[in-house]
């Protein structure tokens, strides 16, 4: 594809020690943390927007912070980009045998079960269902992948850990029930909380010009 590789080559020039820019020469992994959550933020507030044109620049940043870091990789002598994508599409192959092989699925439930299933077999190192859930992410959406990993779970301790009402005066153990409830409709907690609070923000900047 001339234009991902038109892109490539925008990225080595920038990335290049000698004649490239003094600002990317200098960023490393750790520096870079920052600005692909950035981007990822913006890309997600446009999706929202419903918004072609400003999805269509997020998801071109995204992208961009992504070679970053493998020109990164590739300067450290770590790894390439070419090894990302190859690893990627071996996952992707790998993952989707009902597509790439014999297997069938039938319903988006069984492409999920199938794809669990077969990460536990690729994460054997893992010793917890939890393990694997990112720590950077926002206290909400971890509460939500945590809480639907225990109300799925086959054991049923586990299953009643998250059914125990709580008292009034444990807000914490409230706002998980929350989180429970939108989890059993299949809702995005993290996502219906953003919307409300733009609701919150217009009515707010109304205000403010009165």
């Amino acid at each position: 594809m001339k234009a991902f590789d038109d892109l490539i080559e925008v990225a080595r020039r920038l990335n290049d020690p000698e004649k490239g820019c003094p600002w990317d020469i200098k960023q490393t992994f750790s520096s870079l943390q920052k600005y692909i959550l950035e981007e990822a933020c913006e890309l997600i507030d446009a999706v929202d927007d419903n918004e072609d044109k400003a999805i269509i620049e997020e998801l071109g940043d995204v992208l961009y912070v992504v070679i970053f870091y493998c020109k990164v990789a590739e300067r450290e002598k770590r790894f390439s980009l070419d090894q990302v994508l190859e690893v990627l599409q071996e996952k992707l192959i790998r993952r989707h045998p009902h597509v790439f092989a014999e297997a069938a699925c039938k319903t988006p439930q069984e492409v999920e079960r199938q794809w669990d299933e077969i990460k536990q077999v690729e994460k054997k190192e893992r010793t917890s269902a939890l393990d694997g859930i990112p720590r950077s992410l926002t206290a909400l959406a971890r509460a939500q992948k945590i809480l639907a990993k225990l109300v799925h779970h086959e054991n049923k301790e586990l299953q009643e850990m998250v059914l125990v009402q709580p008292g009034n005066d444990c807000l914490g153990e409230q706002m998980i029930q929350l989180v429970l409830q939108a989890e059993k409709q299949g809702l995005d907690a993290e996502k219906i909380l953003r919307q409300v609070l733009v609701k919150y923000e217009d009515a707010f900047k109304r205000l403010e010009k009165k």
